[in-house]
């Protein structure tokens, strides 16, 4: 699928979607979207990443031979169903690419709504931030037009195809998001010991020695947590239905989500964009896991 001849529907600019367009605005590809319901933060992301803006998802329908969804997991099922109903003034042959942080079940759910309209359907997650999409950011596909898709980023960013089976990519990213959030559930966990024990500066020093990739991945996601930290609660919940529907019954996995489910409460304002150690003592200062709010989950 050659990017400079295929006009892209984006549903929406996000952090991620707007990451995304960038990449493909700069492989030529014709990025559109559409403002209705949308914020104000929408329309400017739309501007700085050279999104063409039309009056309605039915004109972006009508023009879109690739649709991408990148939107709260919540909202992943919604949007599938808003765009199937006008899908069938989509150009022939059109490709939904669901690139939501769902499980693999809610993705094949998303997957029958586009496949019963006629659309062809392709999986994908994204790994990594928005900020660092193309130096060390990954997507993952999967589904039988996984290819096309990945032709449309060429080596701009890393791509994988995970097969032509629909799900494989959500449960990579289920799998490889639920190894970062438990790192920082775990190191937020144990740095509210240290620091209530005085010990922080130490616990920091000697992590970064002796668990420098560890403290990487803390280091790197952690500051997130103040605009994300709802989405990833509502990612949790995602995966531990993945492990449900696997035959398990996840008990680390839950205490992680409860523990998200608390940080999706408490109160990031004055820890935005801080470092690591200002973050522990502000979530700390909040009363996170203290008492009788920590029976809030």
């Amino acid at each position: 699928m050659n990017p400079r001849e295929t006009t892209i529907g984006l549903l929406y600019p996000g952090d991620m979607g707007a990451a995304v367009a960038r990449v493909l605005r700069a492989r030529g590809a014709n990025v559109v979207t559409t403002l209705r319901d949308r914020g104000g933060r929408t329309a400017e992301r739309c501007a700085e990443a050279d999104i063409a803006v039309l009056d309605s998802l039915t004109t972006v329908a009508r023009k879109a031979d690739v649709i991408i969804s990148l939107v709260p997991p919540a909202a992943a099922a919604e949007v599938a169903e808003g765009y199937a109903k006008v899908m069938h003034l989509a150009p022939a042959g059109v490709v939904y690419v669901d690139a939501n942080s769902v499980s693999p079940e809610s993705a094949a759910a998303i997957a029958e709504t586009i496949t019963r309209k006629g659309g062809s359907f392709v999986d994908a997650a994204v790994n990594g931030l928005a900020k660092n999409l193309t130096t060390s950011g990954t997507l993952f596909l999967s589904g039988t037009r996984a290819e096309d898709v990945a032709e449309l980023f060429g080596d701009a960013v890393r791509v994988r195809v995970l097969g032509a089976e629909v799900g494989t990519a959500s449960t990579m990213k289920m799998l490889l998001g639920g190894l970062s959030k438990g790192l920082c559930g775990l190191f937020l966990e144990l740095a509210l010991v240290a620091d209530r024990r005085g010990m922080l500066g130490e616990m920091l020093k000697a992590a970064h020695e002796i668990y420098p990739g560890m403290l990487q991945v803390v280091d790197r996601m952690l500051p997130t947590y103040a605009e994300h930290a709802s989405r990833r609660a509502t990612e949790m919940n995602e995966l531990q239905a993945t492990a449900r529907a696997s035959g398990l019954e996840p008990c680390v996995l839950d205490a992680i989500g409860r523990l998200h489910e608390l940080l999706a409460h408490t109160n990031f304002t004055t820890a935005s964009g801080a470092d690591v150690r200002s973050i522990v003592r502000h979530l700390r200062s909040a009363g996170l896991l203290c008492g009788a709010e920590a029976n809030v989950v």
